[in-house]
């Protein structure tokens, strides 16, 4: 008899043990505590809550319970919280709310759903971080590597930047030929950008957008960069392959350069070269005149600004050791120093000098301040067998 009852009150608990748990797959707000029972209210689903600027968005889903009435944000321990209320309707609703006026710094958020008699759901925890003003002070313009203004055709090339910086790539405003502002954004991913249509002697402005990290809802900006892009001097007949103004033969003389008779060494002809291609070269020895004090420059008019004029040389034999030297110059006014007036003469704005031991690119760096007519070229002493190859010259505005 004993038995039957054990048994009758293992079958009893049994049954109530399946009835709550049925109970509970069927209701999933209902809790059991011992004392009583706990009404939750069905918790947001997708959660997610998005950093921003001094702010983030709280995005998700009410799906399920149609008693909840509004969401409830709680972090810093909850000493800090916002209410939004939640008209529900009989789908499914989007919650989608900003939290104002936060501190840069990383917060844990604790998210609930209430009812209007005051039931809540389960808290469901989310971190995210606010940016502010010290990721604001850590960004920078992206930098400008030149500027190429030629009559109202502006190339702008750019400098790579950390793509970890969470940079965008940067907006343009900048005046058109009506006198029409106009903006346009270049990508990071490009390194360069025509605009075709610039009025010269205006003034551009730049600046960079950034986000902290791919979610955000907000985009940081530098402060505009104000740019007065300066027209770049044009240098004619300056790349192989260089055309001859007049030729005989191997040598000639080069179209928009002016030659000098000792540079004219090959009878009557020099500087052209239509070995390598067409090349620049003032060449002594070899069965020809050695060259003193050879010249073969250009003439143009610059602005105020710093340059710098850049050459590429093929190759070339020239020594330290030798007496007097090839070198490039380059004067204000119209010609050439000689070559042992080269550290002397008030003109010479800058110079270096050509060597097989230097590299092939030379930079020479030089700085006008006054609008005035310069001269650019190359001025050799060369008593022996002697070549310099030159493949190109171009002059550059520095960016400041």
């Amino acid at each position: 008899m004993k038995l039957i009852k054990n048994n009758l009150t293992a079958i009893i608990l049994l049954v109530i043990g399946v009835s709550i748990f049925s109970c509970s797959e069927q209701d999933e707000y209902l809790k059991y505590v011992k004392g009583g029972e706990i009404l939750y209210t069905g918790k947001i689903d997708s959660l997610q809550i998005i950093s921003g600027k001094n702010r983030v968005r709280v995005d998700g889903l009410i799906i399920s319970d149609p008693k909840v009435s509004e969401l409830r944000v709680f972090w810093q321990n909850r000493a800090d919280s916002a209410i939004f209320p939640i008209n529900r309707t009989a789908g499914i609703d989007t919650i989608s709310t900003i939290i104002e006026d936060l501190e840069e710094n990383v917060y844990n958020f604790e998210v609930r759903t209430y009812d209007s008699e005051g039931n809540k759901s389960i808290p469901q925890f989310k971190s995210a971080e606010v940016f502010g003003e010290r990721y604001q002070n850590s960004l920078f313009n992206r930098p400008l590597i030149s500027n190429i203004l030629i009559g109202n055709n502006l190339i702008i090339n750019y400098a790579d930047m950390d793509l970890d910086s969470g940079v965008l790539g940067t907006e343009i405003e900048y005046i058109n030929e009506q006198d029409e502002q106009e903006g346009l954004f270049v990508s990071i991913d490009d390194s360069s950008v025509t605009i075709p249509d610039f009025k010269s002697g205006s003034t551009y402005q730049y600046r960079t957008s950034f986000i902290p990290i791919e979610e955000s809802i907000d985009t940081f900006y530098t402060e505009f960069d104000n740019i007065k892009p300066i027209p770049t001097p044009i240098l004619k007949n300056a790349a192989v392959p260089f055309i001859a103004a007049e030729s005989s033969g191997r040598w000639g003389t080069l179209a928009d350069w002016i030659t000098n008779d000792a540079a004219k060494n090959h009878d009557g002809y020099g500087g052209w070269d239509e070995w390598n291609n067409n090349i620049f070269n003032l060449e002594s020895g070899w069965g020809s005149p050695y060259i003193t004090n050879g010249k073969i420059y250009q003439t143009l008019v610059v602005v105020p600004a710093t340059y710098s004029l850049k050459v590429e040389l093929m190759n070339t034999n020239h020594q330290a050791s030798d007496e007097g030297g090839a070198y490039f110059v380059i004067t204000k006014g119209n010609g050439l120093p000689n070559v042992e007036e080269i550290d002397t003469a008030p003109e010479v704005l800058a110079y270096k000098r050509i060597l097989e031991s230097s590299s092939t690119s030379y930079v020479i760096e030089f700085t006008v301040d006054e609008t005035t007519e310069i001269s650019v070229g190359e001025l050799t002493t060369q008593l022996g067998d002697r070549f310099a190859n030159i493949i190109s010259f171009e002059i550059v505005v520095n960016i400041n």
